[in-house]
């Protein structure tokens, strides 16, 4: 979210995508995460005018989401809220944000909401595809590491590459069947590289080497390959989180945007290619 944007913008916004996509379960776990469990269960009408399709229900989701946002705001007799402070409550938001998904429903929905709210920082990432590969293959971890990319882009760009690095070593690993925490698990960027390429049949002497256009990919997998080993080279030197750094060096945000941009292509090249190999096969997940 960009540090000026209006509150009412992002009310709106957060109300519109609520409307559009939450079940009364929703609105329940929404309300037990922001702590509003009591705000939204008494409301006189909220549940009720969605239980039952009412017109006037917009109207109280824009007063539900006003008051979670802003809870400063107190209860009056018809359900509304009066506002104190023009403040936007940031864990309530990144909660509703990340339970509606809301920037990939804004882009697509209300690109001008969009627009007012985050700028560029997320449309030019990728991290919707990246999620719509990953949930094809269930692959559940990415969504926890395309958040935190997406909301540190702007505001912090050494969460951003240190999410980045983890994204792709997620992917990797995922792709060649390493899980757990055991030390066959604790390889490095460049080794799982190696040897996802191989797996795949997408290095020198792989399957896929004859094929037509082979030698071009393999130059464009290169120059991919070197960008993502500069993500982990920018982590371990102090510009990504992971190493408990107490005077951590500064990265402007259009280099984090590049290694983040790099590391999502990446996975989502990975995850797409993996998908391809294995479609003939009855279950496609990553195992």
């Amino acid at each position: 979210m960009q540090q000026d944007v209006k509150p009412e913008k992002v009310v709106l916004a957060v109300a519109k995508a609520t409307e559009a996509k939450f079940t009364r379960g929703d609105w329940l776990a929404l309300a037990y995460e922001t702590g509003c469990a009591d705000r939204v269960r008494e409301h006189p009408r909220l549940l009720r005018s969605l239980d039952w399709n009412d017109e006037d229900y917009s109207g109280h989701v824009l007063d539900m989401v006003e008051g979670i946002l802003r809870p400063s705001g107190r209860t009056v007799g018809d359900g509304s809220y009066r506002i104190a402070t023009r403040a936007i409550d940031a864990a309530n938001f990144a909660a509703a944000e990340r339970m509606l998904g809301l920037p990939e429903w804004l882009a697509q929905c209300e690109p001008v909401l969009f627009s007012d709210i985050y700028g560029s920082q997320v449309a030019d990432v990728g991290v919707g595809e990246l999620q719509a590969a990953a949930k094809e293959l269930g692959l559940a971890d990415v969504d926890e590491h395309a958040a935190r990319i997406r909301r540190g882009i702007r505001d912090d760009p050494a969460q951003a590459i240190g999410s980045a690095k983890e994204l792709v070593e997620t992917v990797l690993k995922a792709v060649l069947g390493l899980h757990g925490n055991g030390p066959e698990t604790k390889k490095d960027i460049p080794y799982l590289l190696k040897e996802a390429n191989i797996a795949l049949g997408l290095d020198p002497a792989g399957v896929k080497a004859s094929e037509s256009g082979a030698v071009q990919r393999r130059k464009a997998l290169g120059a991919l390959t070197n960008l993502v080993n500069s993500i982990a080279e920018l982590r371990n030197a102090g510009f990504g989180t992971g190493h408990g750094l107490s005077q951590r060096p500064t990265l402007d945000v259009a280099t984090a945007r590049l290694a983040v941009s790099a590391a999502v292509t990446a996975a989502t090249f990975y995850i797409e290619t993996h998908a391809a190999e294995h479609e003939h096969r009855p279950d496609r997940r990553l195992s």
